[in-house]
């Protein structure tokens, strides 16, 4: 697996890199927990915020933490974290995991994960037992299909594990080559071990959890990544070093054996019992009623005992995660989490960011975060999430906690930001209570003249250039790239948006943000006679309702970037909204154009007037999905196919029409497109079978020439039809 991938692009930065290791994967999860296999387990519970921040010197936060992280709270309650502490999914495991993964998993926690938070919980449960319980959970299936693209490509996952994060919360493997070595880097101790993935999983699953991770890991342990199914066919091949290029191929699990309606009941009967639900929810078991603590356990057989009774959960807990659970909740007032360390340091999110100076990237792992390098530490680094509850609006946490698009707005930074989908609202509400500054000064009231003095400040001509490095509504940067400016009144909170522009090196000590109004003091005397609230409010009303071009950048409403079919189609690849990736763009000349998928082998836009604005896809860093330019959009529905369509490329006639190519199972059919007086006009031929299964969109009118082994199908837009009419 070694080699370079610089062939990759810029993005990748031709990194060959170890094996993924997914992101905040230590738990107490019951299934997808990931392991080592091998000698030297290490049975003590591995919590990264407890060890990270609190066991040199064990106290209540640290407790807290561990109170968490450990499941306690699931089964005592008064989690003193926002979101609770839950296990994994156990639906689809028989079609998940192979089965004596989980039957060791089930015996032995730390056999299958290197500090694994799982308790042994089926101490006293005799072997049949255990049999019925593997049955139980065996019978919980779904029809969620397991199927990966037809194509991987292990060497661009490895790239893609080390540049996303993933090496925040877990070590690099010994083939990675880097600008540093790993005997110059060296292994933090808080990288948390992955299993031997072969042994536990089939690619397919992977695939799969990677591309929904938030469907089998709903609190946020594990968070989701925003990634395309590509992405998660080229991690997955990293993770199982699998090298041949058609995961389809790959070795599936060994079926489980069925058991019958008698054994699953059982098994059931075991689940509840134990209390699995208290932290694996299944519909239709409610977990034990809630025991509350009021101080630390006394004496022998309790739960932080070394020996608990065969009914209770054991843990191999070391002196000072014992220490810590005994000071926590031996104390009269257990801490709160108004500073937000507790709810940071369990979900891990200071292993990127850091808040009042803890946490953040360690030295074993800051060398893996790269980014623009012009921009220092702030273009690399994840911005520390000091004034987080004060400085971002409520619906923007929590729009960027769900991973919608648009909110990640630091595109220079490799490390992406994951989401955590299933609890995004109460995020948003906890940090909304974070850091609050009732004091601040917010803007004075919004002047509609003030509208063009805002342009103004914003542009290189006499303004405070901020376009010199700060790209605006879908316009680059002048200079270095830095964060967009478009979303920012929806994005901060006024009275933090004022308290950063006049002393920005207070909120970031490392930013190269200039203070253009130092000490609240205007550097331009000549706008708005210097008033520096009017000035400041200026500039965010501007922001905020904006349209014209700020001086110093190219006024794209004029279409400079468009491109425009006269005499012969014009292709182009891009990244485009409703298609993918992998959308291959063709404008025919009278203005038809027509969008189509690169990995689904089918076309899956078409519309009527103006085709494509190029600027991004040339010139964009990171470019968006885009969207057409014209309007009389229409979708081709995906045709309900047992054979799926695997994509062989296209091929250009003399006139520039292009024919897509495709298999259909073992055949090979050719999808050309062309127009005609403004209508699509497609075309499929093949040689062996029954015609192709098509979709045609509604929307349109739809004629077929069939003929020996060949369809012709012209699209002609009704609402056309009628203006001819």
């Amino acid at each position: 697996m070694k080699g370079q991938a610089r062939s990759l692009g810029h993005s990748l930065k031709g990194l060959e890199r170890g094996k993924w290791m997914g992101l905040y994967g230590w738990g107490i999860c019951l299934l997808v927990a990931f392991s080592w296999i091998g000698e030297g387990i290490q049975a003590r519970p591995l919590v990264v915020g407890f060890d990270r921040f609190h066991a040199e010197k064990p106290d209540e936060e640290g407790g807290a933490i561990l109170y968490s992280e450990l499941g306690c709270a699931n089964c005592h309650g008064d989690s003193p974290v926002a979101i609770p502490r839950r296990g994994a999914s156990v639906l689809d495991i028989s079609r998940r995991l192979s089965l004596d993964w989980v039957e060791a998993f089930l015996e032995d926690s730390s056999s299958g994960h290197e500090g694994s938070t799982m308790p042994e919980m089926l101490r006293g449960v005799e072997k049949a037992e255990r049999d019925a319980l593997i049955a139980y959970l065996g019978s919980r299936t779904t029809k969620v299909s397991l199927a990966p693209s037809p194509h991987s490509n292990a060497e661009r996952g490895s790239a893609l594990f080390h540049e996303k994060g993933c090496v925040a919360c877990h070590a690099p493997t010994s083939d990675y080559e880097g600008e540093q070595s790993l005997d110059d880097i060296g292994i933090s101790p808080f990288a948390v071990p992955l299993p031997d993935l072969k042994k536990k999983t089939s690619f397919a699953a992977l695939q799969q959890f990677l591309q929904a991770t938030s469907h089998y890991r709903k609190d946020g342990r594990m968070p989701e990544f925003a990634l395309t199914k590509q992405d998660a066919n080229d991690i997955a091949a990293h993770l199982l070093d699998y090298q041949d290029s058609d995961p389809r191929v790959a070795p599936n699990i060994t079926p489980w054996p069925k058991g019958d309606a008698k054994l699953i009941e059982k098994g059931r009967e075991v689940f509840t019992t134990r209390n699995c639900a208290a932290c694996h929810s299944i519909e239709g078991i409610k977990p034990a009623p809630i025991i509350k603590l009021s101080g630390a356990p006394q004496g022998e057989g309790h739960c932080l005992s070394a020996n608990p009774r065969p009914e209770l959960p054991r843990y191999d807990l070391d002196d000072a995660q014992r220490k810590a659970l005994t000071i926590y909740l031996s104390a009269q007032k257990r801490p709160n989490d108004a500073s937000g360390h507790l709810t940071l340091a369990a979900l891990n999110c200071l292993a990127c960011h850091e808040k009042g100076e803890v946490g953040g990237p360690t030295d074993h792992t800051s060398p893996f975060f790269t980014g623009a390098e012009e921009l220092g530490d702030s273009g690399r680094l994840p911005p520390p999430l000091d004034q987080v509850g004060w400085k971002l609006q409520r619906q923007w946490s929590e729009d960027l906690l769900n991973g919608k698009e648009g909110t990640r707005l630091r595109t220079y930074i490799e490390v992406q930001m994951p989401s955590y989908p299933v609890y995004a609202k109460e995020l948003a509400d906890w940090l909304s209570t974070l850091d609050a500054h009732p004091k601040a000064q917010g803007l004075v009231a919004d002047q509609k003249d003030d509208l063009e003095p805002g342009r103004i400040l914003l542009g290189t001509n006499g303004g405070m250039d901020c376009i010199t490095c700060h790209s605006w509504k879908g316009h680059d940067s002048i200079g270095m790239p830095a964060l967009d400016l478009t979303s920012t009144a929806q994005r901060l909170q006024p009275s933090w948006y004022r308290a950063y522009l006049i002393n920005p090196y207070a909120y970031r000590a490392t930013t190269l943000m200039p203070a253009f109004w130092p000490g609240g003091v205007s550097s331009l005397s000549n706008i708005l006679d210097g008033n520096t609230d009017r000035q400041i409010t200026a500039l965010w009303h501007f922001l905020q309702e904006g349209t014209a071009v700020p001086e110093g950048l190219p006024d794209r409403q004029f279409g400079a970037y468009e491109l425009i079919p006269e005499d012969r189609p014009l292709i182009q690849r891009t990244f485009f909204e409703g298609v993918g990736s992998k959308a291959i763009l063709v404008g025919f000349p009278g203005e038809v154009s027509l969008a189509y998928d690169g990995e689904t082998a089918r076309p899956v836009l078409a519309w009527k007037g103006a085709f494509f604005d190029a600027y991004h896809t040339w010139f964009t860093r990171a470019a968006p999905f885009e969207k057409p330019l014209g309007d009389q959009i229409v979708t081709f529905p995906a045709p309900d196919s047992k054979e799926k369509h695997r994509y062989r490329g296209y091929q250009v006639d003399a006139e520039g029409n292009p024919t897509f190519l495709f298999t259909d199972g073992n055949r090979e059919i050719a999808d050309h497109f062309s127009s005609e007086e403004g209508k699509l006009v497609r075309t499929l031929t093949w040689k062996d079978g029954p015609p192709p299964i098509i979709t045609h969109p509604a929307g349109v009118k739809v004629e077929e020439s069939p003929s020996n082994k060949k369809l012709t199908f012209t699209y002609s837009w009704k609402d056309a039809e009628k203006s001819e009419n």
